[in-house]
């Protein structure tokens, strides 16, 4: 009897002093238990003492920080605005500094906390005291259960492939919102739900939401989806409730709501999926709404080459149609990553005269090492339905565009990119965007190099 204690003993010294993996004790005990050396319960007792064990030895506090610095260069001429036959180049260097720190709890709560400096060089006195740094994330998650959390404060809320909720990590200042988040994370499950409601300050009576030099929704619903069948099937919903204040009546909101989803099929290299969404309720001024929104795309992967192909609808109003607004908007998504690198379509319905987008799109990216990778895109755009204005009706074409992107990360925390795009578009999309007459005659173009470095600089458990 008194070798068996020994003997048990030497073996949670073993497991405790190497740190074996539950899969590794149980094969450990289970090889003793068939040889004899061990009885059943003897080894059920010594999994349970090793476990705990374990879980003692697991750090309970995990802090990291890092930092991100990030200039970029442009060459702007005709990004967002068609140019005029007298326009001059604009040539600028914005710059984004930001600092991150995030922490654990033995995995019941969680913080974070980053702030960032923006700026255009030159926009700011160098020897003004007023300072430009601003919080960009700020948050508490603790855990309910191991499946349920809550998150509460400034976050980022980016889902699927954030055509209707985005990071938008192109602009220099990034996006965040103020909600709270509920959160289950399941083997195959995952539904989250986010609530806001927004305020110009700090009040005593009323809801008055008057944001000074920016517009936002003043109140935020969002239900988030996705549910993985197998390792081929994934299908995602997202619905959305966004409250805009009226102009006249401040407590009065006009709900427009977002229904939709995604389903996505993958198998070896090839991936294809389709997205839906329908709008309904009021536009941001009052206005019924009935708007709908398609976009199915396929991609494969042979060898370094990958090719992307796929289309944007989004449906818009007729001539004349006023009783109801047909304009989808894509609510807070990346028009960046969708339209093409010049912007010149990001406002909806603004950027297409509210009559619609149709845009086809082809991405063939060509990664020729871990390091470097070469990515063209190629838009067309075509408007949904007829433009007309004093009573002229222009052609639906409104123009394509051509981007092209080099990336090279030298390391784990550095990347420098370099990309270029052009556009040759119609008198239509010049009489939408309101440019000089004979700006279709010019060729819209922007060049930019970006250089990133984001290193951690503190990763301690204890």
């Amino acid at each position: 009897m008194y070798w068996k204690q020994t003997l048990n003993l030497l073996i949670l010294t073993i497991m405790g002093i190497t740190g074996l993996k539950a899969q590794t004790t149980d094969d450990l005990l289970k090889f003793l238990t068939e040889k004899g050396i061990l009885k059943a319960e003897e080894a059920d007792s010594l999994r349970a003492e090793a476990a705990i064990s374990r879980q003692k030895a697991l750090p309970l506090n995990h802090f990291t920080m890092s930092m991100e610095y990030r200039p970029r260069t442009e060459l702007r001429y005709g990004y967002q605005q068609l140019p005029a036959d007298t326009s001059v180049a604009a040539f600028l260097v914005g710059q984004r500094t930001r600092l991150s720190m995030a922490y654990d709890y033995s995995n019941q709560l969680s913080l974070a906390f980053s702030m960032q400096d923006l700026r255009i060089w030159g926009s700011q006195n160098p020897k003004s005291l007023n300072g430009t740094v601003q919080v960009f994330e700020a948050w508490v998650e603790p855990k309910i259960t191991p499946e349920w959390s809550v998150r509460i404060g400034r976050q980022k809320l980016s889902y699927d492939n954030q055509r209707l909720f985005a990071e938008n990590n192109w602009r220099i200042g990034g996006n965040a919102h103020d909600a709270a988040l509920l959160k289950y994370q399941g083997t195959n499950l995952v539904i989250h739900l986010a609530g806001a409601f927004n305020q110009s300050g700090d009040k005593a009576f009323g809801t008055d939401f008057a944001p000074s030099g920016f517009t936002n929704y003043k109140s935020l619903v969002m239900n988030y989806i996705k549910y993985s069948f197998n390792d081929h099937y994934t299908i995602t919903a997202i619905n959305v409730a966004d409250g805009w204040q009226d102009e006249k009546n401040v407590e009065k909101i006009h709900q427009r709501f977002t229904s939709g989803g995604r389903i996505e099929y993958q198998k070896g290299s090839f991936q294809a999926g389709a997205g839906a969404w329908y709008q309904y309720g009021h536009n941001t001024k009052g206005v019924d709404l009935a708007a709908w929104y398609l976009n199915p795309e396929a991609r494969y992967t042979m060898g370094q080459w990958q090719c992307r192909a796929g289309a944007e609808l989004f449906s818009g109003n007729k001539p004349g149609e006023t009783d109801t607004d047909k304009s989808f908007s894509p609510l807070y998504g990346s028009g960046h990553r969708f339209n093409g690198s010049l912007d010149l379509i990001t406002k909806f319905p603004g950027d297409v005269g509210g009559a619609g987008l149709i845009n086809p799109y082809l991405n063939i990216t060509w990664k020729a090492s871990k390091a470097f990778s070469i990515r063209t895109d190629i838009h067309g755009f075509w408007l949904q339905n007829d433009y007309v204005k004093n009573e002229v009706t222009y052609d639906r074409w409104i123009g394509v565009e051509n981007d092209w992107l080099v990336n090279y990360n030298p390391n784990s925390y550095t990347s420098l990119e370099l990309g270029f795009s052009y556009a040759t578009v119609s008198e239509t999309f010049e009489v939408i965007k309101k440019a000089q007459a004979g700006a279709h005659n010019t060729m819209p173009c922007f060049t930019y190099f970006a250089l990133t470095i984001k290193p951690t600089l503190l990763n301690s458990k204890w």
